[in-house]
Order: C-alpha cells, then sequence, then structure tokens
C-alpha cells in the first residue's frame, strides 16, 4: 500500500496538488482568470474566489468518496455508477462534456506553453509544443502513482512561485486595495458577482474526471476529507490572493492580456518576477496537460479487460490523447472547439453540481 510520495508528504496532499496543478494553468499564472471571473466584478473579488473553492471542495470531497466506496477510478465507471440508474444518458453527456474539457485545456497549454517558450528564449514555436507534448507523453504512460508525485513537486515549485510573486506585490499595493474595498468598487451587482463565480467553479468542478483518476490512493472517507480540505486551503487561498493583487489596479487591468506582467512591472519585481511568471505559467500547462491526458488515459486503458494495468495501453492512451490535443493547437482549432468550452460552466451546474449537493444532502438526511 501507498502510504507517502517521495516528499514523505502525506497521500492526500499528493490527491489535492493534483488538484491544484490542474487549476493552476496559464490562465492562473498570467491572472487572466482571476481578473475575468472575479476582478471585473470589483471588491467583490476579495471573497468570492474562497467561495467558489468551497463549493468545489465539497464537489470532489464526494467525488473521492464515492470512488472510494465503489472502487470507481476512472470517470466512465465512476459516472456510471453516479448517475445510475440513469448513467445511459448522464455519463455519455458527461464524458463529451470531459473530452471537450480536456480537448480545449490541453491544447490552450500547448499553445501558451509554445508562446511563453518563444517569448522568453527564442525558440520555435512549433518545436516548444513538440517538447511539452513529448513531456506531457512521458509524464502520463507510468501510471497514477507518478502523476501524483510530479503534481507533488510542481505543486510545491509554483506555490513557492505565487507567493513570491503574488504576495510581494500585494504587500505593496496594499493601500490601493484597501482603497478599492473600502469605496466598495464595483462596476456590477453582487449577484452577478456570484453568478460569475458559480459559473468558475463550474468549469473547474467538471475536471472531476482527472481527479478521480488518481484517488486509488485513498482507502477511507476520512483520506477524502483531508484531500478536499488541503486542496481548499492550497487553491482557496492562492486564488484569493491572485485576485487581490490584481484588484488593487482595477479597473484599469481589466483590459491587460497578461494582468500579472502587469501587475510587477507597476509593482516589483520587474525582470525577475516576470521571468518567474514565464517558468510559472510553462509549469502550469505542462502539470495542467498530465493531469487531463492522465484522466483519458484511464478511460481509453478501462476498455481493456482483465488487464488494466499495461504500460503498452498506457503508452497508446496516452499517445491518442497527445496527438488530438496537440493537432488541435497546432492547426488553430482552439477557437472552433471553444465555442462548445464556453457554455461547459452553464452545462456543469445541472450536470454535476447540483445533483452532487442533492445527493449529499439525501446521505445527510439518510
Amino acid at each position: 500500500m501507498e502510504k507517502k510520495s517521495s516528499f514523505s508528504i502525506p497521500v492526500f496532499f499528493s490527491v489535492a496538488f493534483v488538484w491544484f496543478t490542474t487549476h493552476f494553468g496559464g490562465g492562473f499564472a498570467s491572472g487572466r482568470q482571476a481578473a475575468q471571473f472575479f476582478v471585473s466584478h470589483g471588491w467583490y473579488s476579495i471573497f468570492t474566489p474562497i467561495i467558489a473553492m468551497g463549493l468545489d471542495a465539497v464537489i470532489f470531497y464526494y467525488a473521492w468518496d464515492f470512488s472510494v466506496v465503489n472502487d470507481t477510478y476512472d470517470y466512465r465507471s465512476w459516472t456510471d455508477e453516479f448517475y445510475h440508474p440513469y448513467q445511459k444518458i448522464f455519463s455519455n453527456l458527461y464524458e463529451i462534456i470531459f473530452v471537450l474539457t480536456m480537448g480545449v485545456a490541453t491544447a490552450v497549454a500547448f499553445a501558451t506553453g509554445g508562446s511563453t517558450i518563444k517569448s522568453a528564449i527564442g525558440t520555435p514555436y512549433l518545436a516548444n509544443t513538440i517538447v511539452i507534448a513529448a513531456i506531457i507523453f512521458l509524464l502520463t504512460i507510468f501510471g497514477a502513482k507518478l502523476v501524483r508525485e510530479f503534481a507533488t513537486y510542481i505543486g510545491i515549485a509554483i506555490i513557492i512561485g505565487v507567493i513570491v510573486v503574488y504576495g510581494a506585490n500585494a504587500v505593496v499595493s496594499f493601500p490601493k486595495i484597501i482603497n478599492v474595498i473600502s469605496a466598495q468598487t464595483a462596476d456590477t451587482s453582487l449577484w452577478s458577482a456570484l453568478w460569475s463565480m458559480l459559473l468558475y467553479a463550474s468549469f473547474q468542478a467538471l475536471a472531476v474526471g482527472a481527479y478521480v483518476a488518481v484517488a486509488d490512493v485513498l482507502k477511507t472517507r476520512d483520506d477524502a476529507l483531508k484531500a478536499a480540505w488541503a486542496g481548499f486551503v492550497i487553491n482557496g487561498v492562492l486564488l484569493t490572493l491572485a485576485s487581490v493583487t490584481v484588484l488593487a489596479y482595477y479597473p484599469d487591468i481589466l483590459e491587460i492580456p497578461v494582468p500579472t506582467i502587469y501587475v510587477v512591472n507597476n509593482g516589483v519585481g520587474g525582470a525577475l518576477a516576470e521571468n518567474i511568471i514565464s517558468i510559472l505559467i510553462v509549469l502550469g500547462v505542462i502539470s495542467t496537460g498530465v493531469n487531463f491526458v492522465f484522466g483519458g488515459v484511464k478511460r481509453i486503458v478501462s476498455w481493456w479487460p482483465n488487464d488494466n494495468t499495461s504500460q503498452s495501453h498506457s503508452i497508446v492512451a496516452s499517445l491518442i490523447f497527445v496527438l488530438i490535443t496537440w493537432s488541435i493547437a497546432r492547426f488553430g482549432l482552439i477557437p472552433l472547439v471553444a465555442k462548445g468550452y464556453s457554455f461547459l460552466g452553464y452545462l456543469g451546474i445541472p450536470i454535476l453540481i447540483l445533483p452532487v449537493i442533492y445527493k449529499l444532502i439525501k446521505r445527510r438526511f439518510n
């Protein structure tokens, strides 16, 4: 039985780090997600990020607990049990949604990572995306243990980087943040801010297929609860930190493509902080790609009966997903696929969030 990662960190932390490193992609590192979903609503962004992560923590706790109880560690077997007796409808619907989510998120990872590396060191975009694809492929063919360990290493590195960049600038910009909060500056209503928060939580919740794929290390309901709490603290604190730091420059920053660069150029860090941000973006896009692709790998491998641990099957499955998502990025199909992706936040509410809340309430009263 696997008890600890190579850092001697409890296994529930390694699962929580998979959540964090999937969540922390290029949009998080650049500050674009914080600006779009939270800071665009002004001072409400001091509390809406933590609510969003709290809602996701509830969803993922239930998902991990359900995996432990029902021994379901790929998203299809999980949804078949979860949606029973209506699995023929809703399992297929979730599969379409998850594959679309995974495809766009991983394709965007290739595109963002390739562009970031090109800007940083000047290497060709195509070569950069091939290197990223190779890294993702190699990290997804050796099983859930390696994915968790990679997420732990990368997660710790990202946390340090986020605290250094955002933390330092939050301190420097604190008077500006206080001014925005004290004036209750906002161009939207509270309900609009809460709706945007719910859509963000829904986007993130749809990644549950990637998280149940690494939940086999959790053995009890208590393990699932600890993983959810750990993930909530890590994601909630850092997303709030990012949002509050960007809030200092509200509303001007809303039109900036990479808010984090704007923050460090108007705060502290300069060129050094820009380099750290570039590294964080690359780490974020690779970790997001690894976690999503591995969720798909577990699904494809499950098609082979009585041999779900075969590495050759994992290689084939990973190659399929990596090539598909790399091709989406390479041939400019992201805008086309993203048209469907834009509706995923809405779909996630009735497909996943409401059913989980209903089942939790039902279990509570039973």
